[in-house]
């Protein structure tokens, strides 16, 4: 055997190989709608494979697809057995909205490969609603140069960004959430990021403190 994975193999066994890092999961979605970009995949983008207290990011980017949130996330969140997991979608130019919970009836709109969702509730045998337990507090942002506002919202739509807390919110995950960020539009990625990254870094390292 070779010398330096028999001393890895030891080290193990002895319990001096430290446990892998926590994990935040954070995912966003592709462009929809004839979009060129999603603001909420470019922040993600930016995010991926940082570190907040001690907890690495890791991104799932999803297509804008009915089912897409049900199959990709659970699978996600059993690889990497995230502490936390926010979700980012694009939602109104003049607000961040954080959502406070999702909703199990969805709208008949099409998805990106022009079809329907196949049912009026997500969840046929569940509630109406699925409370997010991420907090969120306005004032923890006041001292941010934001260009809007951070506001709570009970209304996360009934598309693909509330599938998306939907699935979370019944993950297990202690915690779960989701930010809706204004369209990124013709805004370049650069300074998109730079504008709401430090949104996100803020929330996730608020709700990673001790008693947060």
């Amino acid at each position: 055997m070779d010398r330096a994975l028999s001393s890895l193999l030891a080290a193990c066994a002895a319990g001096l190989v430290p446990a892998a890092e926590p994990t935040v999961l954070v995912t966003a979605f592709g462009p929809f709608a004839g979009r060129g970009v999603n603001g909420s995949e470019t922040v993600a983008r930016r995010l991926e494979g940082g570190l907040v207290a001690g907890h690495r990011l890791a991104v799932l980017v999803m297509a804008v697809r009915w089912g897409e949130p049900e199959r990709t996330i659970p699978a996600r969140i059993a690889e990497l057995r995230p502490v936390l997991v926010i979700g980012l979608g694009e939602g109104h130019p003049d607000r961040i909205a954080c959502e406070q919970r999702a909703s199990n009836r969805v709208m008949p709109l099409p998805d990106e490969a022009g079809k329907l969702p196949p049912a009026a509730l997500l969840d046929a045998a569940a509630a109406d609603h699925r409370p997010a337990t991420l907090r969120c507090e306005a004032a923890w942002f006041a001292d941010l140069a934001l260009p809007v506002p951070v506001q709570p919202s009970h209304d996360a739509g009934g598309y693909l960004c509330n599938a998306a807390l939907w699935t979370m919110a019944g993950s297990g995950v202690p915690r779960s959430g989701f930010l809706h960020l204004p369209p990124q539009g013709s805004t370049p990625g650069g300074g998109y990021a730079a504008a709401f990254v430090p949104v996100v870094l803020r929330l996730i390292a608020r709700n990673l403190e001790p008693g947060g």
